[in-house]
């Protein structure tokens, strides 16, 4: 059995920079990719199948205890939504 995908990972360090994340680039199939972006993409595509499967399970079930669908759904939300704060708005309150 052999392994026809070719997956590189291939570090580019900026002297200003020192090492950081954002100056390493992946190279899967086709395209280069920072770190970062693949890591939110995954993120991204994760939160969304959890939040269908917790959706699914919801609609399909409502008579059983579906609070840890409501939990998950919950959870998935606060990643995205930025918290609350009160901004001072040049002296108005």
């Amino acid at each position: 059995m052999s392994n026809d995908k070719n997956i590189e990972i291939k570090e580019t360090h900026n002297e200003s920079h020192n090492h950081q994340e954002d100056d390493v680039e992946w190279k899967v199939c086709c395209s280069n990719s920072s770190k970062s972006f693949i890591k939110y993409i995954v993120m991204v595509v994760m939160s969304i199948i959890i939040l269908l499967f917790s959706i699914t399970m919801i609609i399909r079930n409502p008579e059983q205890d579906n609070s840890i669908y409501f939990s998950l759904i919950s959870s998935i939300l606060a990643l995205y939504v930025p918290a609350p704060t009160l901004d001072n708005m040049n002296g108005h309150i």
